[in-house]
């Protein structure tokens, strides 16, 4: 309690001890007390990122077997794959080089034996060979064919970038490898028709996966491209000039390469 004339303080009593003021109810000031209030800080909210990513990764648990089915029945589907599909890509790349370098080499192996007519293990013990060599032929008719890859690949980053539209490696790669899907296993077809010695089938097998890869593939994978973008773009000019470009880079590939590779083919066969 407070007394109204002095302003002292005391706990209790009906006089105040200092003034001998009393205390009436009407003229008795009380203390408030303070009141005191407890900020309670709200815990900041830890938004996980496990189902993001979860969701996000969820292409990885997809079976490669699922991957093939889904492009072979809906091969356009492999123009929206996204980087979680690089892994999938590069190995469909790689198989599809591996197949066609087999397709040449078990056919070249088979016209081989068929023009030695038989006669190479007579002539074994002076130097003929009963087969081609398999790594030999092999690596170099794959290093030809990831030129033209290499090739393709190439044209198709560098006309996204000309474009505006920046294209991730990654990205490229994915999608590039599910998109040839198709074509991969026709070099699987045409590895067994190199197999059989049926070198009209082989090389038709062989050459429409090529020309799908050089020419006609830098056309619809830019035209699509251009078709998602946002910018107002000569999609027609930049596909057809994309094309050009693989085509011409391929033409040099051809000139420089495996026309003198062809020409020490033929100078073997003229020996023997």
């Amino acid at each position: 309690m407070i007394c109204v004339h002095c302003q002292y303080e005391q706990e209790n009593g009906n006089y105040c001890t200092v003034c001998g003021t009393p205390f009436y109810d009407a003229l008795t000031t009380y203390e408030e007390e303070p009141v005191t209030y407890q900020i309670i800080e709200k815990e900041p909210t830890v938004h996980t990122t496990t189902g993001s990513r979860a969701e996000r990764h969820q292409k990885d648990k997809t079976p490669f077997s699922q991957y093939v089915k889904d492009l072979l029945k809906r091969p356009g589907k492999g123009f929206g794959a996204d980087e979680e599909f690089f892994t999938y890509g590069l190995i469909t790349i790689i198989f599809y080089m591996f197949a066609f370098a087999l397709s040449f080499y078990f056919l070249a192996n088979k016209l081989y034996t068929i023009m030695m007519g038989g006669l190479s293990t007579l002539f074994t013990e002076t130097g003929y060979q009963q087969s081609l060599p398999f790594l030999n032929l092999t690596s170099t008719i794959f290093f030809f064919i990831s030129l033209f890859v290499l090739a393709t690949l190439l044209s198709l980053y560098t006309a996204s970038k000309l474009m505006g539209e920046g294209l991730p490696v990654r990205l490229l790669v994915a999608q590039f490898g599910s998109v040839i899907l198709p074509f991969t296993v026709v070099n699987v077809i045409a590895l067994g028709f190199g197999l059989a010695g049926a070198a009209g089938l082989t090389l038709f097998t062989t050459g429409l996966s090529l020309f799908f890869i050089t020419a006609i593939m830098p056309a619809l994978f830019i035209y699509h491209r251009g078709m998602r973008s946002s910018k107002t773009l000569n999609i027609v000019y930049w596909s057809i000039g994309t094309t050009a470009v693989s085509m011409l880079i391929s033409y040099f590939i051809v000139r420089l390469f495996i026309v003198d590779f062809v020409k020490q083919i033929q100078d073997v066969a003229t020996f023997l």
